[in-house]
């Protein structure tokens, strides 16, 4: 549980429950209306989702050291796989047509995330261990270090808080900082005042990249031009300026999407910074109080201008909420069946990188099949839809396989690296921002520009899409 936000995959089942339009009858009515829900209809629905929770968390469990040489242990986790990733693969598709102006593309990502939970708990070997923030030269850190080494310096406690608390916080681990299978990272070093200007500053930056990309929509024809703003702005067209304007609008949409994520993130944790010296005041157990610790959650994403490679900016820059599952589900599997082939070590890396890509790449079309199912301005469907979110993700693997051989040719006086990783970047963005910006689309959330008001300024824009 290294950010407080990763407890939203919980609570917001929780709001899809309360939330009536999504349990009407799951006939699609001809003008899209939604009609009250069967009391049979929403218990059942309770039933299910309540009974594949508790299957996963039973799931999760059986990873703890406890259970490390439990053969049963193992078996149950394996026959436990099967239906719960068919569930989830289902649900999305299951839940009622809402019109789609008021669709939320949440349930299909929310479904992905589970189904890799799932297969990740179904197939690991296990045991998982806690690792400690530690302290080195005054900067809190996770180390990388061995399984043996982090056992040994935690031991496991049998008892039932322990085993709750420790399914928890597996169960809704993203990062993995606390555990022995995530990365070396720094912790949060931020105090409560840096925190609350950086979510002012994430607000300023936001609001106009926000405003751009939704003022590009075109509600007539469904699609956008990039260059709209530009031109009520009074930049007179020239031969460039769609060029222009979609580097903008690529930009732009980069933009909306790390500070949304951010501030989400950063907004619990200002909490913590009240909580941890309350926790420890009051005398709370130690494992208690360092929940509330500040330093558990540092920012989701590095700097975004850094631009050294493609793989840095993926693999630091951007936020790492699925490197776990991409690398688990995806990038092991491909390196696995490249060695069994006979190929080479840098086959395998190469078959590991693409194998990575191509799981981002369903992780982000596989909602939007569901979001927009018919009735919708533009269905989604397979074979006939361009999977052009997917090859957006793809072709990053080859952009990150190729760019040794290419980096060292790009003349450093106009960029090097960085001229290499923005124009790669660039120039393949428009495929994942033609999905997500057109009208009816991702971003359907928001209230268009002429409609906000100084409480749309004040407030942080994902919290007023839904307030407001």
């Amino acid at each position: 549980m290294e950010t407080i936000n990763n407890t939203t995959l919980i609570l917001s089942m929780q709001s899809f429950t309360s939330s009536t339009p999504w349990f009407t009858s799951n006939q699609t009515s001809s003008s899209w209306g939604t009609s009250q829900p069967a009391q049979g209809v929403l218990t059942r629905w309770l039933f299910e989702k309540v009974l594949f929770l508790s299957l996963m968390v039973v799931q999760c469990a059986l990873l703890h050291p406890q259970f490390q040489h439990s053969s049963s242990a193992r078996l149950s986790r394996l026959s436990l796989g099967p239906p719960i990733i068919g569930w989830w693969l289902c649900y999305p598709f299951r839940l009622p047509l809402l019109p789609f102006q008021d669709r939320n593309i949440f349930p299909g990502f929310l479904a992905a995330i589970m189904v890799f939970k799932s297969l990740e708990w179904t197939f690991s070997p296990g045991p998982y261990h806690i690792r400690t923030l530690k302290i080195v030269d005054g900067t809190p850190v996770w180390e990388k270090e061995s399984t043996t080494k982090i056992s040994s310096e935690n031991s496991q406690s049998n008892n039932l808080a322990d085993l709750a608390l420790w399914t928890t916080l597996q169960f809704t681990s993203q990062r993995g900082f606390r555990w022995s299978w995530g990365p070396a990272a720094k912790g949060n070093e931020n105090s409560f005042l840096q925190a609350l200007l950086e979510i002012v500053r994430l607000q300023l930056v936001l609001l106009p990249c926000l405003g751009f990309v939704l003022y590009s929509q075109d509600w007539d024809s469904y699609d956008f031009d990039p260059r709209k703003p530009l031109l009520s702005l009074g930049v007179p067209s020239f031969r460039g300026l769609g060029l222009l304007a979609g580097g903008i609008h690529s930009a732009c949409t980069m933009f909306v999407i790390s500070c949304s994520i951010e501030m989400i993130s950063a907004l619990p944790v200002l909490s913590t910074y009240l909580l941890y010296p309350a926790a420890k005041r009051i005398g709370l157990p130690s494992k208690l109080v360092e929940l509330a610790n500040p330093a558990n959650f540092p920012p989701q994403f590095g700097s975004l201008f850094e631009l050294s490679s493609l793989a840095h900016f993926w693999g630091k820059s951007w936020h790492q909420k699925f490197r776990r599952p991409f690398l688990f589900c995806g990038g092991k599997p491909a390196m696995s069946i490249a060695r069994a082939l006979g190929g080479s070590a840098n086959v395998q890396k190469i078959s590991g990188v693409m194998g990575v890509f191509a799981l981002s790449g369903l992780f982000h079309e596989y909602p939007m099949y569901a979001f927009q199912r018919a009735p919708h301005p533009y269905p989604r469907a397979l074979f006939e839809t361009l999977p052009a979110s997917f090859l957006f993700f793809f072709l990053q693997s080859f952009g990150v396989i190729l760019e040794p051989l290419i980096i060292p040719y790009v003349p450093r006086r106009l960029g090097g690296a960085k001229l290499w990783t923005a124009a790669f970047l660039l120039l393949t963005a428009p495929l994942f921002t033609r999905d997500i910006c057109r009208p009816a689309g991702m971003f359907n959330q928001y209230r268009p520009p002429h409609l906000w008001t100084w409480l749309d300024i004040l407030i942080p824009a994902p919290i007023a899409a839904r307030i407001l």
